[in-house]
């Protein structure tokens, strides 16, 4: 019993190995191997299967890809390439222009901030000046008075024309 294994094992290993060496010769045969059948022997092929003939080029891949520019190339791969490069150049002229706009953003709510900002320290130097004002009524310096008078008046100048030039920009 131990002997008839070891000889049908035997048979099936060598009738496997017959099987791949007759699968190779047809598959070499038929120019299954690195050059396609289409090339003469002896002829060099580029990156996309193809080889030179004389001044032009000959495919011998209809399934080749892009990859030999400028040399030999299956149709249509330059425009593909142009359109490739128009889009990446379309891209980058959006993206600057978002930056720009992003940038242009941020400087405008830094000066309505520095505006804002100054309006408001205006307002609470004129409420602390209106409270020293009431503070200093409550005396009998009438000469004193009549000088922050002068004062409130440029301060309230100074007020309307800010409130003016804020209403303008908007």
């Amino acid at each position: 019993m131990r002997r008839s294994c070891w000889v049908v094992f035997s048979l099936l290993f060598a009738l496997g190995a017959a099987g791949n060496a007759i699968a190779a010769a047809k598959e070499k045969s038929k120019g299954g191997g690195d050059k396609p059948s289409a090339a003469p022997p002896g002829a060099s092929l580029n990156a996309c299967g193809c080889y030179q003939k004389g001044d032009g080029c000959v495919c011998t891949n209809k399934k080749a890809k892009c990859e030999c520019p400028g040399e030999c190339e299956p149709a249509g791969c330059d425009e593909k390439r142009n359109k490739e490069a128009e889009k990446e150049y379309n891209d980058a002229v959006k993206q600057a222009q978002d930056e720009d706009k992003k940038r242009a953003d941020a400087e405008k709510k830094k000066i309505q901030d520095e505006k804002k900002k100054r309006q408001d320290e205006e307002a609470a130097f004129e409420k602390k000046r209106q409270d020293e004002e009431a503070a200093a009524s409550g005396g009998d310096n009438a000469a004193a008075g009549g000088q922050e008078e002068a004062a409130d008046e440029k301060t309230a100048l100074k007020t309307k024309k800010s409130a003016k030039d804020g209403a303008k920009k908007k």
